[in-house]
């Protein structure tokens, strides 16, 4: 009987202790959670090129705005091949925007943000070419000429074909605007009105002569 007496005290113990060790167990579990600080989420990377590129093209459009507004103030040049209608109508346009854009200075379209990805592309397009192949792209590009924003490119300075394989690096442009390089100074022209739209100076490398 003693035996059966213990045993049955035994269970009756671990049924009333077991009863209470979940909650108990749960409490704790509950506590600690409650101690635990919350997980602090990282910050998304911020693409700072992208941000960059945006902002320049937010500027040519913007640019383009001040374009055919200009465009609409001069008169239509009907189809034609006298060089000098054609002439007449790229000054009158060209004056136009000059008037639009007075006060215009480097950097405008050119923006800050995107200037160092400019300078990089340039100077890894020529480390990346042969000692003669940079002499000889040197040689072929306009040089010794003073150009400033908002002036006529000057009709003295041949059109030099662009480096196709540094075109190709660069971010692209609507019809009416190209790149251009004058020197050591790295420029957007307006095709229609040979007018340079902005200039990014002290790009191109020196290149010992």
């Amino acid at each position: 009987m003693t035996i059966f007496k213990s045993a049955s005290a035994v269970i009756v113990s671990a049924a009333l202790f077991g009863g209470c060790a979940p909650e108990a167990l749960g409490s704790a579990s509950a506590a600690e959670n409650q101690a635990q600080p919350a997980a602090v989420t990282a910050p998304p990377r911020v693409n700072t090129q992208g941000l960059a590129t945006l902002e320049f093209q937010n500027r040519i459009k913007a640019y383009l705005k001040v374009h055919n507004e200009a465009e609409t103030k001069v008169p239509n040049l009907r189809e034609t091949s006298d060089p000098a209608q054609i002439s007449e109508r790229e000054a009158a346009l060209a004056k136009m925007i000059q008037t639009l854009r007075a006060g215009a200075q480097p950097g405008e379209i050119f923006a800050a943000e995107y200037q160092p990805y400019f300078i990089k592309i340039v100077k890894d397009d020529f480390a990346g070419r042969s000692a003669a192949d940079r002499k000889a792209l040197i040689w072929e590009l306009p040089k010794n000429m003073k150009v400033d924003i908002n002036t006529v490119y000057p009709t003295t300075l041949p059109l030099a074909t662009f480096p196709a394989a540094l075109l190709r690096k660069l971010p692209d442009l609507p019809p009416e605007l190209e790149y251009r390089i004058v020197g050591r100074s790295l420029i957007l022209r307006d095709v229609k009105a040979n007018l340079i739209v902005d200039i990014l100076r002290d790009v191109v490398p020196t290149i010992p002569s």
